[in-house]
């Protein structure tokens, strides 16, 4: 079992104290913290525009493994230069969600 001083040493705020930190840098963070990476860190990058309005806010469609991981505004696009209206943000669902039709509906002639 550890001992009571080697669990009030692996508390950040401890930490904090003992260096004399403001609480922002790496005495702020836990174990678990510092092995976080984010989830497009080894996904590839494909450049696209928005489906939606015709302005043609430039897009980053980030993918792994033929999956798609995240959609996010191109901060190189002179039209939108990273931003996304709310349309172009949500077409990560368009893509993913779970009701998306993936079939042609048949309409017939004249109906």
């Amino acid at each position: 079992m550890a001992t009571l001083t080697g669990l009030l040493s692996a508390w950040p705020l401890i930490r904090q104290i003992r260096e004399r930190a403001d609480g922002t840098g790496l005495e702020a963070m836990s174990e678990k913290t510092r092995a976080m990476r984010a989830r497009i860190d080894d996904a590839q990058v494909a450049r696209s525009v928005c489906p939606y309005c015709g302005v043609g806010c430039g897009q980053l469609i980030y993918h792994k493994a033929g999956k798609l991981v995240s959609i996010e505004g191109d901060p190189e696009s002179p039209i939108s230069q990273g931003n996304l209206c709310p349309k172009g943000a949500a077409s990560y669902q368009l893509l993913t969600h779970d009701r998306r039709e993936l079939k042609m509906k048949y309409r017939a002639p004249r109906a």
